[in-house]
């Protein structure tokens, strides 16, 4: 059999409703995946639940990285245009419309944060949304994180991907401590 051959699309669990234990184990996957992305230099900019799959065996894999940004090239080597606005309007991050040339892995993140909602409560966060906690029975600590990865100020998001698997992990398991 093919175990790293991808197989479910994301989007079928963005449904809402989502046990908070398959959240924590998902999450913290795709952080690492996103973290990596990020440590080569490579900012994705269009994370949603379509750019998500998960193989036979549940790990995360991330793909279509046709609009990604390599954030260490120079302005001629980039693999497309930073002063246009690009991206899937409801995953974008408020950077990415207001000043598409500043964008960097926060807006990963951002996106990512999207994603983590629509997991939980399926819906999109847009415009003036409720913690997950008011939408469906999860831990109000998760709250916290997952409004953190969609403050629209980039500065007050996590700074790095690892930090948000940090945090989520640490909630599903108290005995956990990053290696």
């Amino acid at each position: 059999t093919n175990q790293g051959a991808p197989g479910i699309d994301l989007s079928l669990l963005c449904g809402g409703n989502v046990d908070f234990s398959a959240g924590s184990w998902l999450v913290p996957r795709i952080c690492e995946a996103l973290q990596y992305a990020h440590d080569q230099g490579v900012v994705h900019r269009v994370i949603k639940p379509e750019d998500i799959l998960l193989d036979r065996s549940g790990a995360p894999k991330i793909v279509d990285f046709g609009l990604a940004l390599l954030s260490d090239a120079s302005t001629e080597s980039r693999l497309t245009q930073t002063a246009q606005v690009m991206g899937t309007p409801h995953y974008m991050a408020p950077e990415q419309i207001e000043h598409p040339a500043a964008v960097d892995r926060r807006a990963d993140i951002y996106a990512l944060g999207v994603v983590f909602y629509e997991m939980l409560t399926g819906e999109l966060p847009v415009g003036r949304f409720p913690p997950p906690s008011h939408k469906v029975e999860v831990d109000v600590q998760l709250d916290r994180v997952v409004l953190r990865t969609l403050e629209k100020e980039p500065r007050l998001r996590y700074q790095q991907a690892s930090h948000l698997r940090t945090e989520v992990q640490s909630l599903s398991d108290p005995d956990w401590s990053p290696a």
